[in-house]
């Protein structure tokens, strides 16, 4: 199993890729409420604005759903980057669980994630004891 841990590792680092860019779709939001605030809107509308807490509520939403996303990205790199080190089994563990929350790609790679890590010459690979199994 251990022959599948480079591969693991790559699909971590493509799938953190992916998030991390598909998160700079929430600076959508955030530039929809900068807008919202804005006196180009106004003038559109005949001077009539919408009131200012609206478009700064959705840039704080915008921004809140950009930082999360990006935390998740990045978790998912260093997940990566463990698994390629053979560090932090555990947290790599931990971090696949988030991922199995994305449905589909998500799911695929935190189920597959826990097949390989579960392994027992895995754990060895990690530097870690495994207790003899008597039969």
């Amino acid at each position: 199993m251990t022959k599948h841990l480079s591969t693991l590792s790559i699909l971590h680092y493509v799938y953190g890729i992916f998030v991390c860019l598909s998160g700079f779709a929430a600076l959508f939001i955030v530039f929809i409420g900068g807008f919202l605030n804005s006196d180009l809107l106004s003038e559109m509308s005949n001077g009539e604005r919408l009131p200012h807490w609206l478009g700064g509520m959705m840039q704080v939403i915008g921004l809140t759903v950009l930082v999360f996303i990006e935390v998740w990205g990045v978790l998912s790199l260093l997940s990566g980057y463990w698994i390629s080190q053979r560090k932090h089994r555990t947290a790599t563990m931990v971090i696949s669980g988030l991922h199995c929350l994305n449905i589909p790609f998500g799911l695929m790679l935190g189920i597959f994630t826990f097949i390989v890590l579960a392994d027992d010459e895995v754990g060895q690979a990690y530097g870690e004891q495994v207790p003899v199994r008597t039969v």
